[in-house]
């Protein structure tokens, strides 16, 4: 199993190597992933070194962040080389810096992400003028938090960014009035500080399928390492038929995985319960991201809608 020291190894690895060429460091593969249920068979197979025995002899170092415009940043700052990530960090990302930035090279998981809010809070009239969260800014909770607010107009709604734990601690205190959360945070709000689900995000998308989770890298590493993606993505996706075909292996490794990365797994219970609220796949689900773009450049956080899969 990947222990605490193991993180700090990869993640001090990865910032000495920022100054690597685009094919990064002979021998050696950076993967960036979030913490959150979403990116479970991710967590499973490199906590479990399955990925790592995958790409052998290529060495596979990890590093671990809270919310995806962080991994897409580490991406564009080649800290890392892989990154599993929502999908509105690395649309705003190359709408910003060209469409050769970036390539999408799997999907992970649809749906898993919620509004809640604190009791008392029925709908957007109650949040007018308050506080809402989001685990980061520019991340797919916070544009479809936006959309939403438009949608309903209450754009007077302060919208701010931290980390998923703060959140429900705010909220408990009353602080914010309510957070768009990827699982299990927005689990574990209902369970344990009583809030509300006023949105389950599936039901926003036909069919309840949304991108939450997808493989990316910068387009010129996967060109000059195209072996060594390859395998690893394909790789990926085994550990996603796995989270399918043998889900409660896969959520013990990815259970153990966040508690080792943050100390802070929560009950597991909870985390199973909210296990419910997704769906792993390979597919990128193509018209979901292209409805991100769309909307990001609606809200004006884009100059353009980019291109992904060209």
């Amino acid at each position: 199993m990947i222990s605490r020291r193991d993180l700090l190894v990869g993640a001090g690895a990865a910032a000495l190597l920022g100054a690597c060429g685009t094919r990064g460091e002979r021998g050696l593969l950076r993967l960036g992933f979030m913490t959150n249920l979403t990116h479970a068979p991710v967590l499973a197979g490199y906590a479990s070194g399955r990925l790592a025995r995958a790409i052998a002899p290529v060495r596979l170092e990890g590093r671990a962040f809270r919310a995806g415009p962080r991994v897409v940043e580490a991406l564009l700052g080649r800290t890392i080389d892989v990154g599993s990530t929502g999908p509105a960090a690395v649309v705003l990302t190359q709408a910003r810096h060209g469409d050769g930035t970036f390539r999408v090279l799997s999907g992970v998981c649809s749906g898993g992400a919620s509004l809640v809010a604190v009791r008392g809070v029925r709908g957007a009239p109650d949040l007018r003028g308050r506080m809402v969260a989001v685990p980061q800014l520019g991340s797919t909770q916070d544009i479809s938090l936006r959309v939403w607010l438009r949608e309903t107009g209450a754009e007077d709604v302060q919208v701010t960014a931290m980390a998923s734990a703060n959140i429900l601690a705010e909220m408990r205190r009353g602080e914010i009035a309510g957070a768009w959360l990827p699982e299990p945070w927005a689990t574990r709000a209902v369970r344990e500080i009583s809030a509300e689900r006023l949105i389950d995000e599936r039901d926003r998308w036909p069919n309840g399928a949304f991108s939450t989770s997808l493989v990316a890298a910068r387009r010129d590493f996967t060109e000059e390492r195209a072996d060594d993606v390859a395998r690893l993505v394909a790789a990926i996706a085994d550990e996603v038929d796995r989270a399918k075909r043998e889900p409660v292996a896969t959520r013990d490794e990815a259970y153990g995985a966040i508690k080792t990365l943050t100390g802070n797994a929560g009950p597991r219970p909870l985390f199973d319960e909210a296990w419910e609220r997704v769906e792993f796949t390979r597919d990128p689900l193509k018209e979901a991201i292209a409805t991100f773009a769309r909307d990001a450049r609606a809200l004006g956080v884009v100059p353009r809608v980019p291109e992904l899969f060209a």
